[in-house]
């Protein structure tokens, strides 16, 4: 209850106030590395846990507009920005439907965007409980955030 409330709060402040420069640019300028193989997922995730990072995989699309409105309200929310600094951020874009995304979206074992879940930063893959699909809010994402441990 209490992770609520600040999110509230924080919400009503100006964003200036929490994020100077950076409040208002939401997903589109946070740090995703962007993927659309199982290559390159690898590639990225082998990064991730090179710098001791844990890591959120977010499975989107140009085309989904309910991937739209969790960017604007998740990935937008101030509070959400700066607990997710620490943690690597991969973007798998599904936009274009290929050979390449239909294997990564079957490794994943994910039907369609939007999807996200965490994944631990020494090895392993997804964290349990921690898969979100479809619409999600800022409140929800903070308690999976948390029930990930970070």
């Amino acid at each position: 209850m209490q992770r609520r409330t600040f999110l509230t709060l924080a919400a009503g402040l100006s964003g200036s106030a929490l994020l100077p420069d950076q409040a208002d640019a939401g997903a589109a300028e946070m740090a995703f590395a962007r993927v659309t193989t199982p290559n390159e997922f690898d590639a990225a995730v082998a990064r991730a846990r090179g710098q001791h990072k844990p890591i959120l995989v977010y499975v989107t699309a140009g085309w989904c507009p309910v991937c739209a409105s969790v960017d604007r309200q998740v990935f937008g929310n101030p509070v959400i920005m700066i607990r997710l600094y620490p943690i690597a951020l991969i973007r798998a874009d599904v936009t274009m439907v290929s050979d390449g995304n239909r294997a990564l979206m079957q490794r994943l074992q994910v039907a369609g965007p939007p999807t996200m879940f965490f994944m631990g930063p020494k090895g392993g893959g997804e964290i349990p409980r921690t898969r979100l699909t479809g619409s999600v809010n800022a409140n929800l994402f903070l308690d999976t955030l948390n029930l990930a441990g970070f």
